[in-house]
Formats: structure tokens, sequence, C-alpha cells
């Protein structure tokens, strides 16, 4: 659980500093770019939609990268998280305008939504909590009201900490970068060593069982 919920407060962190920071751009919530996407590109603003457009084509693009390592290296999850790290710091510190650096963040965050969608044979994506709110829902009602015996294994409720934890700390993150932004010169480099340190852990325990 803490390793869902570290991803899901880096995701939320990082979605903040790009909406707040970056042109009301996100990051990692893809639904509401492809949104708003569709709003510029009625109105006819063009600028605007290249730069939705761009931002949802390097999250695509980090998530196939992310998926071809995982299939290359089955045990090697840490890899791209360790890229992910190294393209926040790439943003943090190269000078970058704003529609490079959100490629880059959102490159990172498919690279990190892909790595790992499993945790202890829960399955959870760690850059948005829609699914994770409805499950949590679907969760609680089942622990109310439990299903019958004879139900199949597959129908057993979830475990609703682990997504309850995911929505937190998603909001967790992106309070923490509102917060911390004006004391921090350069805010991506917290997320990215977090990311390096989390990625060296697992890379240091990957054995099989882990979460890949």
């Amino acid at each position: 659980m803490w390793q869902a919920a570290l991803l899901c407060g880096i995701a939320g962190y990082v979605d903040a500093l790009g909406y707040v920071q970056l042109g009301n751009v996100f990051a990692a919530n893809m639904t509401g770019n492809t949104v708003l996407l569709s709003i510029v590109l009625a109105g006819g603003e063009w600028a605007r939609a290249a730069t939705y457009g761009s931002t949802l084509a390097s999250f695509f693009a980090g998530a196939l990268v992310a998926s071809l390592l995982k299939r290359a290296l089955p045990q090697g999850a840490w890899l791209p998280l360790l890229l992910q790290a190294a393209l926040l710091l790439a943003a943090a510190l190269a000078p970058l305008d704003a529609a490079s650096e959100l490629a880059l963040l959102a490159l990172g965050m498919g690279l990190q939504g892909a790595a790992i969608t499993q945790f202890a044979g829960t399955s959870l994506y760690t850059v948005v909590i829609t699914a994770s709110i409805c499950r949590l829902a679907s969760g609680l009602i089942d622990g109310l009201w439990p299903r019958p015996r004879e139900t199949s294994v597959s129908a057993r409720p979830a475990p609703r900490l682990i997504f309850a934890l995911s929505w937190l700390f998603y909001g967790i993150g992106a309070a923490v970068e509102v917060l911390l932004f004006g004391g921090l010169r350069l805010p991506l480099i917290l997320p990215a060593i977090l990311l390096a340190l989390f990625a060296g852990w697992l890379a240091f325990h990957s054995t099989e069982g882990f979460a890949r």
C-alpha cells in the first residue's frame, strides 16, 4: 500500500504543478486533458489545442515505452520509474518553455502509469484516481452488503484501503506542491529524488511476487 500511496502522491504533485504553473494543463490526468482538448478545438483555439494534443501524445508515448520495457524485462518495473525520475530532473534543470516541460512531465507520467499496475494482486493505476474512487465505492457496498458465499472468487470484494489511500495521497501530493512551491526553487527535484530512491529499492528487491 505504501508503494501505491507514494506513486499516487507523486502523480498528484506533478499534476498540480502542470496545472498551476504551466498553463492549466494536466501532466497526469489525461481524461481532463482530452475534455479540454475537445473544448478548445470546438472553440477554434488552435494554439491551446496543440499544447493539449502534444501532452496527450507524450503521455501515450511514455506508456508505450514502459509497456515495452515490461515485456522485455518482466522484473524491470524499476526502469521506467528511473527514466521518469531522469525526465523530472531534466524538466527541473533545463531551460525549457512551458510546452516542452509539459511534454517531459507527461512522458514521465505515462512511464509511471504503465510501469506498475498491480499492488499485491490489486489492479490500480497511480496516475488517475477515477477508477479508484469507483472501486472504493463498490468495495464499501460489498462490505456493507456481502455477496453470497457461493459467488465466484473473481467477485470477492476488492481491498478498500488501497483505493482510499490512492485517492487521499493524490490529493495530498497536489496540496504539497502548491504549499511548497514558493519555498522550493526547483520543485520537481523532490519527486525525482523520491522516484529514484523507489526505483532503486525496486531494483534491489526485484524477485518473483513483487509488484510489476
